[in-house]
């Protein structure tokens, strides 16, 4: 039960807590995502011979949150928040921060991939390996840079 001592938030101060949040939740995200690489990349599946169990489990763990990730950073936060509380946290600068994050995304993903034909004519890659490069420079990438965004129009 509410304190009725204690005013209720205004949709602006919900909107800003929760924005601290995300950004929270996207730079944790971020970096457990990085750090999961060098756990793929130690204990790399061999293509070669048929996948185990365990190996198409970590390999659809991989894709699904890949996918949540890319889902997180594409939403505007607050899905069950009012439509006022919505409006706030997706304003125009979190709007153009997420465009420029995404761009970045993109030209991220590209040059992975460019430099992963150029490395491939020198050393043996599977495509599950280079696809797998690819998608983890296009999803940190964005995240890494809208966090960096978002952080420093908090501290103007």
């Amino acid at each position: 039960m509410a304190d009725p001592s204690k005013p209720t938030p205004t949709p602006g101060q919900i909107a800003e807590r929760l924005q601290r949040r995300r950004i929270r939740i996207i730079w944790a995200q971020a970096i457990l995502f990085l750090i999961m690489q060098t756990t793929y990349y130690t204990n790399m599946p061999s293509f070669d011979a048929p996948l185990r169990l365990v190996d198409q489990v970590k390999l659809s763990a991989f894709a699904v949150w890949a996918v949540a990730l890319m889902v997180l950073l594409a939403v505007s936060g607050g899905v069950f928040r009012s439509k006022a509380v919505r409006a706030l946290m997706d304003d125009e600068l979190t709007r153009a921060h997420r465009a420029s994050a995404l761009a970045l995304g993109y030209y991220a993903a590209m040059l992975a991939a460019i430099v992963l034909y150029v490395v491939s004519q020198y050393v043996r890659m599977s495509a599950p390996e280079a696809i797998h490069l690819i998608v983890s420079a296009g999803v940190l990438a964005p995240m890494l840079r809208f966090v960096f965004l978002e952080r420093r129009a908090e501290r103007s």
